[in-house]
């Protein structure tokens, strides 16, 4: 249907319009969910990425890329912090107080939409920035999420799930956190 579509953006549309196994089910029982293939077809929203975000993924995480590579990525501006890699699920796996994150999405609809930010998340209140945009047709956004630890116990995994609410689509990302000592 989506020739066109990168192997991420088939992966993101899959993820962000799955459906919840069982109620109540967490991400780490279910994952993003039942895959809902017409609602797969026309996501809304997608997120991309190139090999060069996955270098600089692994510059963070491991020191099997040349410091070379990764000295030319951060010169570029690419973020080294995995859980800024540009996927459709959340996760911070230390949450030390408040952590800030960036995703970028791009409109995949023939629609132009407007797309407003909500989540649930026990333990940890999480803003937005922007907390609504708008899109026409092959736009993209940059927002940036704040992850700040309220009443979370520590060293647990609070889940739950994101979405941005348009009028047509509903982008739905996984969240996982781990809020540690400061």
């Amino acid at each position: 249907l989506h020739p066109d579509w990168s192997p991420m953006m088939v992966k993101s549309a899959m993820m962000t319009t799955g459906t919840d196994l069982v109620s109540g089910a967490d991400p780490f029982a279910q994952g993003a969910g039942h895959i809902a293939p017409n609602s797969a077809a026309d996501p809304g929203l997608a997120y991309d990425h190139d090999y060069l975000v996955w270098l600089a993924f692994l510059c963070g995480t491991t020191s099997g890329v040349n410091p070379a590579t990764c000295n030319a990525l951060a010169g570029l501006g690419y973020s080294f912090d995995p859980s800024d890699l540009n996927v459709a699920s959340l996760a911070i796996g230390a949450l030390a107080g408040a952590q800030t994150i960036e995703r970028t999405v791009t409109n995949v609809s023939d629609s132009s939409e407007t797309f407003s930010f909500s989540y649930s998340l026990s333990g940890v209140d999480v803003s937005a920035n922007p907390s609504s945009f708008t899109l026409a047709p092959g736009e993209s956004a940059t927002y940036e999420l704040t992850f700040t630890v309220t009443s979370a116990p520590l060293n647990t995994y609070p889940t739950g799930f994101a979405y941005w609410s348009g009028s047509e689509h509903v982008a739905r990302s996984p969240i996982a956190v781990r809020p540690v000592a400061i």
